[in-house]
């Protein structure tokens, strides 16, 4: 650039010049001076035309490319048109200045030397450039132009630039342009042309007149840039916009409360709303592998009636949702999974997304798009529909899946009742100062091998938590008959049965041997005084115990309000009993408790000789656990057993 018959500059973030070429202070010395170092165009240019400059500046410096376009500038022998191109530029621990490159055109159809010179740069920018003479027709193109339109040079030098219009610009746009350009004044705008092969593209032109060394004009350059993709992410982004608008409407629309069916309608509602969409349905897949729609809304109807899905489609789509989200056409064809969603819908298309509540599909957002002007249109809007149906997920997951639990869990347990698919077994309850068996627990084992606890919890869950307890409580108390008739019996009870009162009565009545109703915890007990007076109607003989004390609150305020017969200490608690201090000092604490409201402690979860014996040191006399007896069916014949060696 020093010896470059080319005007160069070098701007800081500022906009300060920190570099000017030889040629560039020769032009414009007399304007810039000599002390042009750290000054910025406001110190050289009136206000209006400093704006401008700046403006360009600013372009170059965040749009990421260079930026080309012409400018006048009034030097001392009159007006130059000049052919700018501008750059971002890192300017070393500043950040991204601006670099500039300009050569006079105001006379490039006069001599070679200057023709040839602005050759040199337009062929080496990124912008499309072309040059056209008075006649109209084309005589000098750059690199960039063939890139963008397909056009190789020597097809267009020698043609009028009409062969690159689309049809899209009107007689008066142009008529427009010409009037500028022939006045002298250069023009900028957007044009809408047509490539070689046919498709159409947006371009950002200026497009200057050139003047000879008389100002007549004696031909025009045009410095075009492709926005075609900028026009596209502006639109896209502009969509994308009115999408998130939709999607926080559906949360900002949500009510306390709200059914599973009430917000996926309000999700149709909005998802309807997305250009292009005709149709939105959310699916919800049952227990039995059938679909069942809970929302469903069509634009510019009623909503329609919801009728589940034939079980076929319903297989079909369960499978296929578990791959992700896909779109498809829509064909009236004799089988196809979608007929049933959109049946008279014409040409149009599908879109499908799974419901997922964490990593477990529940259901399926179908949209049907009938835009046949756009045959993509549906699968543009598939990243917002997916959106929409992981939403829809979050909002309306919790409670579909736990229906779906609840159907599955009513179905297994029900299953189970139906069979009798268990069976009960009775643990010795022992006197561990006398070595005698003064009891047993009647315990439910069920033959599939399921774990006790989450069957209980899961019939509870299913509404067949009190008909789950009754069948297992006639069994066991059937079969308890083979025990010895001096041993009291402890069953089980949730705060449900007992509650209902009448069924846990009847079965327990006829019982010639002492029972122990053991609360459990499968619900919380909320009024304590109606649970004391159902408690009461089981009669005088029925007496109470209290499951896992020491291991919250809850248990100690079971002690104080029930007042059981029995408090079973929790295995945590005579875990490694022999060697912890802290665990011996609570049952001694728990043990004054239950002297204080009358009740006898019984030690849970015993499993060695070692916790029998400081048990037994502690005061303890009841326990119960492996050490001790393991569940088993009914055997009258054990009395007497050896504990503690």
């Amino acid at each position: 650039m020093e010896k470059a018959p080319v005007a160069a500059f070098v701007k800081d973030p500022d906009g300060r010049y920190v570099y000017a070429s030889p040629h560039l202070l020769a032009t414009m010395g007399k304007l810039m001076g000599l002390d042009w170092h750290g000054k910025t165009d406001a110190d050289f240019w009136p206000p209006e035309a400093a704006a401008v400059i700046h403006a360009h500046d600013n372009a170059a410096m965040h749009g990421g490319g260079s930026q080309v376009f012409t400018r006048v500038m009034p030097l001392d022998d009159g007006p130059h048109s000049v052919l700018l191109i501008e750059f971002p530029l890192p300017i070393v621990d500043r950040g991204i200045g601006v670099g500039g490159l300009a050569v006079d055109v105001t006379q490039h159809f006069q001599t070679e030397t200057d023709h040839a010179q602005l050759v040199a740069v337009t062929d080496h920018t990124a912008e499309s450039v072309m040059m056209v003479g008075l006649d109209g027709l084309i005589t000098h193109i750059n690199p960039a132009f063939e890139r963008v339109t397909g056009y190789s040079r020597d097809e267009v030098i020698g043609q009028n630039p009409r062969l690159l219009q689309s049809g899209l610009n009107t007689a008066a746009f142009y008529e427009q342009m010409w009037t500028s350009l022939t006045a002298g004044v250069p023009w900028v705008g957007e044009l809408v042309n047509r490539r070689k092969d046919g498709s159409f593209f947006i371009e950002k032109a200026v497009i200057a007149p050139v003047g000879g060394a008389n100002g007549e004009i004696t031909g025009y350059i045009a410095v075009k840039r492709d926005v075609t993709n900028e026009r596209a992410l502006s639109a896209s982004s502009a969509r994308s916009v009115a999408e998130r608008a939709l999607v926080l409407e559906v949360v900002r629309d949500l009510r306390p409360g709200a059914t599973p069916e009430t917000t996926a309608q309000a999700i149709c509602r909005k998802v309807v709303r997305l250009n292009g969409t005709d149709a939105a349905q959310i699916v919800v897949f049952e227990f039995d592998g059938r679909a069942l729609p809970i929302g469903h809304v069509v634009a510019g109807r009623e909503d329609p009636a919801l009728f589940p899905l034939p079980f076929q489609i319903a297989r079909r789509l369960h499978a296929r949702a578990a791959l992700g989200p896909w779109t498809e056409p829509w064909a009236n064809r004799q089988g196809r999974a979608y007929d049933q969603l959109v049946e008279n819908a014409g040409p149009s298309a599908l879109a499908y997304a799974p419901v997922c509540y964490g990593e477990r599909l529940i259901g399926l957002l179908v949209v049907e798009s009938r835009d046949v002007t756009n045959k993509n249109a549906i699968a543009d809007l598939l990243p917002t529909i997916v959106e929409f149906a992981d939403l829809a997920g979050a909002l309306i997951g919790p409670e579909v899946a736990g229906r779906l639990d609840a159907q599955t869990g009513r179905e297994h347990v029900s299953g189970i009742i139906a069979q009798q698919a268990f069976l009960p077994v009775f643990q010795p309850i022992v006197d561990i100062v006398l070595d005698k068996v003064v009891g047993y627990e009647a315990l439910t084992r069920f033959t599939d091998g399921s774990d006790p606890e989450t069957v209980f919890a899961e019939a509870s869950a299913a509404r067949l938590g009190v008909e789950l307890e009754i069948a297992t409580l006639k069994a066991a108390l059937a079969a308890a008959e083979a025990l010895p008739g001096w041993a009291w019996l402890n069953v089980n009870a949730s705060a449900e049965f007992i509650l209902a009162g009448e069924h846990l009565r009847f079965l327990i009545s006829d019982s010639r041997r002492p029972i122990v109703v053991e609360v459990t915890e499968h619900e919380a007990i909320i009024d304590y005084p109606a649970f004391r007076t159902a408690m009461a109607a089981l009669g005088p003989k029925t007496q109470f115990a209290v499951d896992d004390a020491g291991t919250g609150f809850t248990s100690l305020r079971h002690i104080l309000e029930l007042r059981p017969a029995f408090v079973k200490l929790d295995r945590w608690l005579v875990a490694d009993l022999e060697t912890d201090e802290a665990r011996q000092a609570m049952i001694v604490g728990l043990g004054h408790f239950a002297r204080k409201t009358g009740c006898l402690l019984i030690a849970e979860g015993v499993e060695t000789d070692r916790e029998i014996a400081v048990l037994r040191s502690l005061g303890i006399h009841l326990g119960q656990g492996y050490a001790l007896g393991r569940p088993r069916a009914a055997d009258p014949s054990p009395v007497l057993i050896a504990v503690g060696g």
